[in-house]
């Protein structure tokens, strides 16, 4: 990720490498950076309700849920509504065929070693990240331009996110007008 990391956006990045491997993989994927996105003081309050822990939990759930019914956003799977595909039939007869969790990519054998890798997930997040930096003309990437690269870069997380309401406007007034303050109640 080009640019200079403050030292927010680097312990985020940080913590979601120790979740990473404490889950066996030296890969770290979006969940990892939502769980220290939520764990970071700088970044939490833009994610408002998603902090609490039984709506983390929650989002997760989703997550994994759409990543078990291939891993398609929410307009994905409306435009595949729009030409008459059923993707509830789908996923039943995919893992019919092949077993509970087949259309999700993420199910591979962990990966273990000294290389951190991101997944191409996590890298887009990064890289929406910077997008925000530079459109805010600040100097360095922080925990914050994190989170808002988190809900501005289309995908799962961010899906589930804003079905709460949490959404890259909300993070973006509470970080320049409503406060934290307001974030947190979000």
């Amino acid at each position: 990720m080009p640019g200079k990391l403050g030292s927010s956006a680097g312990a985020v990045i940080a913590d979601a490498l120790v979740r990473a491997r404490a889950e066996g993989t030296s890969q770290i994927a979006e969940e990892h950076l939502f769980a220290a996105l939520l764990a970071n003081p700088d970044s939490r309050p833009l994610l408002g309700r998603a902090g609490r822990p039984e709506q983390a939990e929650v989002v997760r759930a989703e997550v994994r849920e759409a990543r078990r019914r291939g891993g398609l956003t929410a307009g994905e799977q409306q435009a595949m509504a729009g030409l008459g595909i059923d993707l509830d039939e789908v996923v039943a007869r995919v893992e019919a065929q092949l077993g509970e969790g087949a259309l999700d990519d993420t199910q591979s054998p962990a990966r273990r070693g000294w290389r951190v890798s991101m997944s191409p997930a996590a890298v887009a997040v990064l890289n929406a990240a910077q997008r925000q930096k530079a459109a805010r003309g600040d100097r360095r990437t922080t925990a914050r331009h994190l989170a808002l690269g988190l809900l501005a870069q289309p995908g799962l997380f961010a899906d589930a996110l804003a079905a709460r309401d949490i959404t890259l406007a909300s993070a973006l007034a509470a970080l320049d007008g409503d406060g934290p303050e307001a974030a947190a109640e979000r």
